[in-house]
């Protein structure tokens, strides 16, 4: 069995740190999708990874911090394209040549998410048969693939999540609402962090996120527990995507959690079709609440008496 490399083990507990105080409502742990790292390649299998997190100044982040990878397993063959990929070991090399310089230093990670993919690495099984990071090369060859793949994707599964929520009573879905601290006085509306967690038909587990109560979701993540990963806490393995900035990818995921706590379109549509009418409620309620008859009788006798 492959061992954890030392470097990996801080690396995973930055990210834990990160979660934590970010004040999101579940610690996500996760490592950069890599496909040498895969537990295996014999089965047809789709999984999209994005983590974006705002560079602290002064503060190097021991992970890239704007990175979108795409994987594709087909026929034993291994597809794995990237958007916004740096050279870790040219990135770590950099951070030491500035610290034996003592120098001063920004963001290392020079290449953010931009919706042009900058990596491609195909293996058969294990065997690398192809590999390139030159942009230009790949973002003609490769963007349009990568774009209409990951967006036919996503949309798959939001629309399997939005079908929870319209079982959400058979499906056990929970919406959680926390009240965020407010920055000070001047801030007078509450807001509230708002996750969102359900069971998809095959037993994987659905979640969304609004983190910063701005009503669009920034995290959403699926996750099947049959042990495919890459790695020691490589986090979910269809689908994560962590505090997107990214448009596009917005339009997708970012209704969710509003969806959660005011209905899908289709659900609307059903409460609509199915909401009583007048003359329903008027019939329960005398139903329910009845006069003595004898009395009903004494009340409609003398208002007939009234109006002669």
């Amino acid at each position: 069995m492959k061992k954890t490399s030392a470097r990996a083990v801080p690396i995973i507990l930055c990210l834990l740190f990160t979660f934590i105080t970010a004040g999101v409502s579940s610690i996500i742990p996760f490592r950069i999708l890599e496909s040498e790292e895969i537990t295996r390649y014999y089965e047809d299998r789709i999984a999209y990874q994005q983590y974006e997190k705002q560079h602290a100044d002064f503060a190097f982040s021991p992970v890239d911090n704007s990175i979108a990878s795409l994987l594709v397993i087909m026929k034993k063959k291994v597809y794995l394209i990237k958007d916004g990929y740096d050279n870790e070991k040219e990135v770590l090399q950099t951070k030491k040549n500035y610290e034996l310089a003592h120098v001063q230093f920004g963001d290392l990670w020079a290449n953010k998410i931009d919706g042009n993919p900058d990596y491609i690495r195909i293996t058969d099984r294990r065997v690398e048969v192809t590999k390139n990071t030159v942009p230009e090369y790949v973002t003609k060859n490769y963007k349009d693939f990568y774009i209409k793949v990951r967006n036919e994707f996503l949309t798959r599964h939001v629309n399997i999540f939005k079908s929870i929520m319209v079982q959400r009573i058979e499906n056990g879905l929970t919406v959680d609402r926390k009240p965020i601290p407010r920055k000070g006085f001047e801030d007078i509306h509450q807001k509230y962090c708002i996750s969102v967690t359900g069971k998809g038909p095959d037993d994987s587990t659905y979640y969304a996120e609004d983190a910063d109560g701005d009503g669009i979701t920034e995290t959403f993540t699926v996750n099947l527990y049959d042990g495919f990963c890459w790695g020691f806490k490589s986090g979910p393995n269809i689908v994560f995507i962590y505090n997107n900035k990214q448009k596009d990818i917005e339009a997708v995921i970012g209704k969710l959690t509003d969806f959660a706590i005011n209905g899908t379109p289709e659900e609307k549509g059903m409460f609509s079709k199915s909401f009583p009418s007048p003359d329903v409620i008027s019939g329960l309620i005398n139903d329910i609440y009845r006069i003595d008859p004898d009395a009903q009788k004494l009340m409609q006798d003398n208002k007939s008496s009234d109006t002669k």
